[in-house]
C-alpha cells in the first residue's frame, strides 16, 4: 500500500540539503548513533531497567516505517530511541528545521535526524525529508501530538494530522508505540531531579501491531481521512497506555469522533 512518489524531487524542495539518506550517509549516521546510544543507555541504566515488548510487530529490516510515539516525558525520546537502536533500527526523529544550525544542527545531521520544513511554500513539502527516509527503508519517529501531553493523568490529547498525512502519501506502515514508568524516575515538574532505581524499577516500551488503514486508502486524498486516521491512532496508543499502566481506558477513547 505504498503510493508512487519521487523522493529525489521532494528533496529538491530545499536547495540546501540538511540531511541525506544515501548508503554512505546512513552508515555514518549509524556509527554516530551507536556512540550516542551507548552513552544514553549507560545514563538510563543508572536510573532504571528498560524492557521492550512487541519487537515482532516491527516490519523486516530495510522496510521503511513510521513509529508514532506517545509523548509524556522529556526523557521518552531517549527511551524510545534506545528501544529501536539497541534492536537494530536507527531512529530518525522529526525536529524543527530551525534547529539544524550551529553545534546542535551539526549533531542532529550527524545522527540523521529529520528536519520538518515548516517554512516551506507548500504544506505537503514540510515532510520531504521524512518521505525520502521512508523511501530508503529508514525508521521515522514522529510524536503525533507535536508536544508533551498536558493531561494531568498522562493520557494522549489532540493528535495533529502530520503522521496520518505522511502515511497516506507514502503507504508506509504506522507502528504505534507506548511506554510507562518514566514519571517515577523523572517526574514532570521536577526537571532537575533524576531518581536512581537501577535494580528496582522498570520502564517499559511497547511496539504495537501496524495500524490498519487499508479501509481509508481509497479516500486518502480527502482531508477527513487524515482526521479519521489520526483519531484511530490516538485511540490505539491510549489503549496501549492503559494496558501498560494498569488503568481503565477512559470512555472518550472509544468514540468515533475524528481529530481535526
Amino acid at each position: 500500500m505504498r503510493a508512487d512518489h519521487d523522493p529525489g524531487r521532494e528533496a529538491d524542495v530545499d536547495d540546501h540539503v540538511l540531511v541525506s539518506f544515501d548508503p554512505a550517509s546512513v552508515r555514518s549516521q549509524n556509527r554516530a548513533g551507536t556512540v550516542a546510544a551507548t552513552a544514553a543507555y549507560g545514563l538510563m541504566r543508572t536510573a532504571t531497567r528498560i524492557r521492550v515488548k512487541g519487537l515482532d510487530n516491527l516490519p523486516p529490516e530495510g522496510e521503511g516505517m513510521i513509529v508514532a510515539a506517545y509523548h509524556a516525558n522529556h526523557l521518552d525520546p531517549i527511551l524510545v530511541g534506545l528501544a529501536l537502536k539497541r534492536n537494530g533500527r536507527m531512529p530518525h526523529f522529526l525536529a524543527k528545521s530551525t534547529l539544524f544550525t550551529g553545534i546542535l544542527g551539526t549533531i542532529l545531521k550527524r545522527i540523521g535526524q529529520i528536519p520538518v520544513l515548516r517554512a516551506s511554500a507548500q504544506a505537503g513539502d514540510s515532510l520531504a525529508y521524512a518521505k525520502q527516509a521512508l523511501a530508503k527503508g529508514e525508521t521515522v519517529v514522529i510524536y503525533p501530538e507535536g508536544t508533551l501531553t498536558k493531561d494531568p493523568d498522562f493520557w494522549p490529547q489532540h493528535f495533529k494530522t502530520g503522521t496520518a498525512r505522511l502515511a497516506l502519501e507514502t503507504g508506509a506502515p504506522i507502528i504505534p508505540v507506548a511506554h510507562w514508568g518514566l514519571n517515577e524516575i523523572y517526574p514532570r515538574g521536577d526537571k532537575k531531579r533524576l531518581r536512581f532505581r537501577p535494580f528496582s524499577h522498570d520502564c517499559v516500551v511497547e511496539f504495537g501491531p501496524a495500524l490498519d488503514y487499508s479501509d481509508l486508502w481509497s479516500h486518502r486524498d480527502e482531508k477527513s481521512t487524515m482526521g479519521e486516521l489520526s483519531h484511530r491512532l490516538k485511540n490505539t496508543i491510549a489503549a496501549m497506555v492503559a494496558d501498560l499502566s494498569g488503568r481503565e481506558l477512559p470512555t472518550r477513547f472509544a468514540t468515533e469522533e475524528t481529530d481535526e
